[in-house]
């Protein structure tokens, strides 16, 4: 019998718009030769970050409304994947129904899902997986955006320190293994925000094996806390955008290796790739592009172990964001080329038009964490400046 147990895990697979019909085609094959490494693992995991249904309704909301055909999951089944994580800002974009047909299709599909349900207590419920004697749970958790389940009304568990303090403490009672999922951040940030590295350590803290996050786009920073590992974000796994930013046809995927005689981690893997539509799915860096792909990494662990560099980059984020976030508190009716300078030279006031679009980003900007705490940021700044 072996002596480790492995779990993997992957970030946001989301096959839409160009990826569409590329994953419908190609199944599994969407992964390439990362496969191997999923399938030869116990466990594995990934956040699926759109609603597979072929009608419903969108919801209002602020940003883009994501669906994509039920069959794209079995690129999931194909690949290997066992545990499919739902909690994120995207899942319901397409309203109860789109939700149900996706819980519906993963089940069919004979995967486990998390983080997701028809109301908050199913939402909160904690998955545990029995698999060669081990009992292994997945608590996944979302920022609170527009999917956030209620007492009664479907959607996603919220990242909230009480009730997740209180899932982890109960999954530790039942499970050798505790991991947690993480759907927040500040996209393109590719540092965590100060206050959700203090939460990710808190949670190791109550008894989390690891905690993996994932939302920001881009592969970013891990640290390890106590021993345990803590990914801040693993990036894209399967994402489709014409004219993508820096970092985000990259991304990464995590294995964790542990001996089965005491649970302790033997081995921390990282499997980095490019994602993109004109090389049809998902490959993994050469040897030469895994170099400069890891100093990146390592140059970002520098930053968290330094207070003051890590402090200023988050300062640094935060003032580059400044005048879209101000722009968004007086809420545009959309965004356009240039946005930033006009900014500067018109009144804001000229950006007060009450529409439901406006209210929603309104909504999302003091209600999500990652927005909030930019936003905090951003005013004491200015206050501090103006004083």
């Amino acid at each position: 019998m072996r002596s480790q147990f492995s779990i993997f895990f992957a970030g946001d697979f989301t096959p839409v718009r160009r990826f569409h019909s590329i994953v419908r085609e190609k199944g599994s094959k969407i992964f390439h030769d990362l496969q191997k490494d999923i399938i030869e693992s116990d466990l594995s995991f990934l956040n699926l970050e759109t609603p597979l249904c072929i009608d419903g309704n969108p919801i209002e909301k602020s940003g883009g409304n994501l669906y994509a055909h039920p069959d794209c999951i079995r690129a999931v089944k194909e690949a290997g994947f066992k545990v499919v994580g739902l909690a994120n800002n995207h899942i319901m974009d397409f309203g109860i129904k789109g939700l149900e047909k996706t819980i519906d299709t993963c089940q069919s599909a004979g995967l486990t899902i998390c983080g997701v349900g028809r109301n908050l207590d199913k939402a909160q419920s904690i998955s545990v997986i029995e698999k060669r004697g081990l009992k292994v749970a997945f608590i996944a958790v979302a920022e609170r955006e527009f999917s956030i389940a209620g007492e009664n009304k479907p959607g996603v568990a919220p990242l909230d320190p009480i009730d997740n303090t209180l899932q982890i403490e109960s999954a530790r009672n039942k499970a050798d293994l505790v991991f947690v999922s993480i759907h927040g951040g500040n996209e393109y940030f590719p540092l965590p925000r100060p206050g959700l590295r203090k939460l990710c350590k808190y949670y190791i803290d109550r008894g989390a094996d690891a905690v993996i996050c994932h939302h920001t786009h881009v592969p970013g920073a891990y640290e390890f806390y106590k021993d345990k590992p803590i990914v801040y974000s693993l990036g894209n796994l399967i994402f489709d955008k014409k004219r993508p930013p820096k970092g985000w046809d990259e991304g990464y995927a995590v294995r964790l290796d542990y001996n089965i005689s005491d649970m302790k981690l033997s081995k921390f893997k990282i499997f980095p790739y490019t994602q993109t539509v004109k090389q049809g799915g998902l490959r993994k860096l050469s040897k030469v592009d895994e170099k400069v792909f890891f100093k990146k990494l390592e140059d970002y662990k520098k930053i968290l172990n330094d207070k003051k560099l890590y402090k200023q980059a988050w300062d640094d984020f935060c003032q580059n964001e400044k005048n879209t976030i101000l722009l968004n508190k007086y809420l545009p009716v959309g965004h356009f080329r240039g946005m930033r300078r006009f900014g500067k030279i018109i009144n804001p006031e000229f950006f007060l038009i009450p529409t439901n679009k406006n209210r929603s980003v309104k909504l999302n900007l003091i209600r999500c964490e990652s927005h909030l705490e930019l936003l905090k940021n951003v005013l004491e700044k200015d206050t501090v400046d103006k004083v």
